[in-house]
């Protein structure tokens, strides 16, 4: 038996071992309610101002008492604003930047870094550009910026998204949308469950869309397909199991991977409908994930134990302009190379932990204790980039198609485990004091396989017993108002080699951040402010003394503020609205980056802001208006040549609701058609334009 079906039957075999309950007493009301709580309480939270989230712990804290910046994009809003993947939802929250990668799986950033993955707490270490699933399978989205490396370990600096997905249901309900727009852009969905037996112990749900469409691109289309199935089962009033399948099939041709630039570093300039890649460009990919749970309560004590496997097989072949070199501005040709690869990413994971209160000294804290597992794998053959010669960029659809053949196989392996606690600690009445820290294990290594040499794993990074901290204090300042302090770091390993052939020291992020917190109109409007400062050390330098190698002496500084208002200020009306002002620096580099921008994709000023109305006395009729801007980014251009400056662009919907159950409405993406680019790339690629306006009118049904 392999190791994936020794997992999956680890699972299955494990859920009722793990259900043992701690006693028996079927008469227990109070347990009985804590158990619909677990189950829908983050459902439940679902409004413009949620009251908690779940990212930077392991169970649901009120936002209040959370000393992080954290954001929530809730099911409301998503069905609200039309947001159908994990990018248009991303791309709302405040300090948080989308920059397209693929044409289908697009990177996140804030504070100066990509934004990392859990899925329902569960960590994840996914690279850039591995295919996420649409947003519909999920309920929510929570993003904590700064460092999260309590519950994960290695990591990025910038911040986790955490993906929780839909449950089994206390009560029946249905859903169902059609939406049709500009470029053939069609998508259906489906959302039913509710429980299968009258006691309401089995909850069942049941989730599907479909998408069909091209873009403002010529040639760029995509076809979606996505199934979801969820189960959660009361299995004794104290014991609750729950597993869950997604599937997804996805198909991209000629993806939007935006325009080359001339050789001469200008933007082309053509008309943003442009195609320079051939039609037969194909990204294909099916992603299935298995998940089960179980939780086992003990009192007002939890255990809860979660497992993941993600399997993802990919294949992509495609033709693109050279790296490192542009279009000649007076002949209108380039260099083309072609390329094909096929293979799998594959994810385990688990996550066990405690949660549960005790007391000291007079007071009650609280507690969570555990342990988690995170194993990535990939395996892919594939065929070199080639050069096929020189083409008139208007004639690509006539640069020949990759060999079939194959040049060169590669595996990697990727594991991450580590023991985490976080105690919060009520010292006074209006003051709370959160500890934690992590203890991990890393590994990476890789492998060639055939046909290239086949050669034994190498190990290209490894660290053992790696201690994470995190502090933070809250205090309450009134019944409504918090006014918090944090620090937390992260660690992330490197693979270059010092001069005496060892792997240099681990990258490590720290994070101070300071802010105030408010909950306002019996819990309908939340604000935050926050100010933060951080650092990214021992990033790897060119050893000046033995060439070949590295230092670990560089260091960048983030540094910054911002603001955040959601909710509901006035009947009817909900608002969204954030600010970020984010400088990033090499404080430490070679002669010409030492003192220049650090992240040269995040804007140094970000606003976004969101307002939608549907007054009473309108009987159904709202409308919504959202405007995104930003300062000027060079990205991977030239300032003064290539870059884009400031810009805001600006959406609208107007809509009926006809009952509880059904409204429609139309919605204007870029209303004034703003021609900007939301990524500055290279001379062969990713200078990518920004939607053009479009129109989408969407039927939403709810019973």
């Amino acid at each position: 038996m392999n190791f994936a079906s020794s997992f999956r039957a680890g699972l299955l075999l494990g859920l009722p071992l793990l259900a043992v309950p701690a006693y028996a007493d079927d008469t227990d009301a109070e347990e009985r309610r804590r158990s619909e709580i677990v189950v829908t309480g983050i459902a439940a939270d679902d409004s413009y101002a949620p009251e908690s989230a779940a990212v930077a712990g392991k169970r649901p804290a009120p936002i209040l008492e959370i000393p992080q910046s954290i954001s929530v994009v809730t099911r409301e809003q998503i069905e609200d604003r039309n947001l159908f993947t994990i990018g248009e939802a991303v791309q709302q929250v405040t300090g948080v930047t989308v920059m397209p990668f693929d044409g289908s799986n697009p990177d996140y950033r804030a504070r100066g870094f990509v934004l990392d993955y859990a899925y329902d707490g569960v960590p994840s270490t996914f690279s850039s550009g591995v295919p996420e699933f649409d947003l519909v399978i999920y309920e929510r989205i929570e993003i904590q910026r700064g460092p999260t490396g309590l519950f994960r370990g290695a990591g990025s600096p910038g911040g986790t998204i955490n993906l929780i997905r839909k449950r089994g249901q206390n009560e029946f309900s249905m859903s169902a949308a059609l939406s049709a727009g500009s470029w053939n852009n069609y998508r259906g969905e489906f959302d039913i469950g509710g429980p299968v037996d009258a006691a309401g112990k089995l909850r069942v749900r049941a989730v599907g869309s479909l998408l069909d469409r091209d873009f403002f691109q010529k040639k760029s289309h995509t076809r979606k397909f996505v199934a979801y199935g969820a189960i959660d089962y009361d299995l004794t009033p104290t014991t609750t199991i729950g597993a869950s399948i997604s599937y997804q099939d996805n198909e991209a041709n000629t993806p939007q991977n935006g325009q080359p630039a001339f050789t001469n570093q200008q933007f082309l300039g053509f008309p943003r409908s442009f195609q320079h890649l051939p039609d037969w460009n194909l990204f294909t990919d099916t992603t299935v994930e298995y998940a089960a749970e179980v939780e086992q309560r003990f009192g007002r004590w939890a255990l809860k134990v979660r497992a993941l496997e993600r399997d993802i097989p990919r294949a992509w072949m495609d033709a693109f302009i050279q790296p490192g070199t542009g279009v000649d501005p007076d002949t209108l040709t380039a260099n083309y190379v072609n390329r094909r690869s096929d293979g799998q990413n594959r994810k385990q994971a688990l996550d066990a932990y405690a949660t549960g209160p005790f007391a000291l000294f007079g007071r009650e804290h609280e507690l969570a204790i555990g342990y988690s597992y995170d194993r990535r794998t990939t395996s892919f053959l594939s065929r070199s980039q080639t050069v096929v010669g020189r083409y008139s960029i208007f004639d690509a659809d006539s640069i020949p198609q990759p060999s079939a053949a194959f040049t060169q196989g590669s595996e990697t392996d990727l594991r991450q485990s580590g023991f985490h606690a976080q105690a919060r600690l009520r010292i006074l009445d209006p003051l709370t004091v959160v500890l934690g820290g992590r203890i991990s294990d890393f590994t990476n290594k890789s492998r060639n396989i055939l046909p290239s040499a086949v050669t034994d794993f190498r190990v290209t990074s490894r660290e053992r017993g790696k201690f994470t901290p995190s502090v933070g204090a809250v205090l309450y300042l009134t019944d409504n108002v918090t006014l918090y302090g944090s620090y937390s770091d992260i660690f992330n390993p490197q693979t270059a080699l010092r001069q005496d052939g060892t792997t240099i020291d681990p990258r490590v992020g720290q994070q101070y951040e300071v802010g105030l917190k408010g909950r306002f109109l019996d819990g309908k409007l939340n604000t935050a402010a926050a100010v933060f400062r951080s650092k990214d050390k021992n990033r790897a330098l060119a050893d000046a003394s033995a060439p070949g190698f590295f230092v670990p002496a560089g260091e960048v500084s983030i540094e910054g503020f911002e603001f955040e208002i959601t909710g509901s200020p006035l009947e009817g009306l909900d608002v969204n609205l954030g600010y970020t002002n984010v400088k990033t620096e090499y404080e430490v580099g070679t002669a010409t980056q030492t003192g220049t921008v650090f992240d040269i994709f995040t804007p140094r000023h970000q606003f976004k802001g969101y307002a939608r109305y549907e007054p009473a006395a309108l009987g159904g009729a709202f409308a919504s208006v959202g405007v995104n801007a930003q300062s000027k980014v060079v990205g991977a251009g030239v300032a003064g040549i290539r870059e884009q400056g400031s810009f805001a662009v600006a959406n609208a919907q107007l809509g009926y609701r006809f009952n509880e159950h059904l409204r429609a409405f139309a919605t204007v993406n870029n209303l004034f058609d703003k021609v900007y680019y939301v990524r500055v790339g290279s001379l062969n690629t990713y200078n990518n334009y920004g939607e053009p306006r479009s129109v989408l009118l969407t039927l939403r049904a709810k019973y």
